[in-house]
């Protein structure tokens, strides 16, 4: 009998030491650096939620959807009184947050079509007219573990040295092999390491000038100048011989060297006549 109580003591045991565990692990709240925050209206229902991109301490991404409420209670959005337009706030990028996970809106499990993330979407966006650089190349490193802070960074740099898809992709693979061998910087320099990458960034080369709508992909490092114009036919731009000017020594003998008399007046301009 007390054998019989002793098992039945501990299988209690141990199944408060699980649901406690499992309580505590669907508990704990979520605390990042905001990366990213997008406003998302949907199309049947009319409702607009907020999906917002953090950064943990071990350099992971993580992707939550909340309500308007609680994002402006956070300060990443903002909700203008007289119209009710809902706008992200200009300083939510780079806000610190903790999230209680019951605060989190779930994703509908069933889909007709893939979710798209809204920061790869953002950054296909931005870059891909000039780089040709898509989503799926985006996402692809993303899903090695590349976070999209470093991926923002190397689309900056591709685009500062008027890279494409192939200069991208370089840059992702030396950090990845910390082999910087084959990298030129934009002012033609190699780089140590990814820290000299970044330094090399122009104020703005960030994620969250991308999402915000602030960046302005500036001209490429190493943009030909534009031709120097031709000078339209009759026009003396005086670069001809010696400016078509006579010699004013000469007994009055001014013929320029063009075959014009004296800036086409007939006279040197040394002042001699012509006899």
């Amino acid at each position: 009998m007390k054998k019989l109580i002793t098992s039945t003591f501990l299988v209690l045991a141990l199944l408060v030491m699980t649901v406690g565990a499992a309580f505590a692990q669907e508990s704990t709240t979520i605390t990042g650096t905001v990366q990213a925050v997008v406003l998302e209206t949907d199309a049947t229902t009319g409702v607009t939620t907020v999906v917002v991109t953090l950064l943990n301490d071990a350099g992971t991404t993580q992707t939550v959807r909340i309500s308007v409420q609680t994002a402006e209670s956070f300060g990443l959005v903002v909700t203008d009184p007289t119209t009710g337009l809902v706008t992200v706030a200009v300083d939510a990028i780079g806000k610190v947050v903790q999230l209680d996970p019951s605060l989190i809106i779930d994703d509908e499990q069933e889909t007709q079509e893939p979710k798209v993330h809204p920061v790869g979407s953002a950054l296909s966006n931005f870059f891909s007219g000039l780089l040709g650089v898509n989503y799926e190349t985006i996402m692809a490193y993303h899903d090695q573990g590349v976070g999209f802070g470093v991926i923002t960074q190397a689309l900056w740099l591709t685009s500062n040295v008027g890279g494409d898809t192939t200069t991208f992709e370089a840059l992702i693979v030396a950090k990845q092999s910390n082999d910087y061998s084959t990298i030129t910087l934009a002012d033609g320099s190699t780089p140590r390491n990814w820290g000299d990458v970044v330094r090399s960034l122009k104020k703005g080369n960030n994620l969250g000038h991308v999402m915000s709508g602030r960046g302005v992909l500036a001209t490429p490092t190493g943009t030909p100048p534009p031709p120097t114009a031709t000078p339209a036919p009759g026009i003396n731009t005086g670069m001809n011989g010696n400016n078509g000017n006579g010699n004013g020594g000469n007994n009055g003998h001014g013929n320029g060297n063009n075959g014009n008399n004296g800036n086409g007046h007939g006279n040197g301009n040394g002042g001699g006549q012509h006899p």
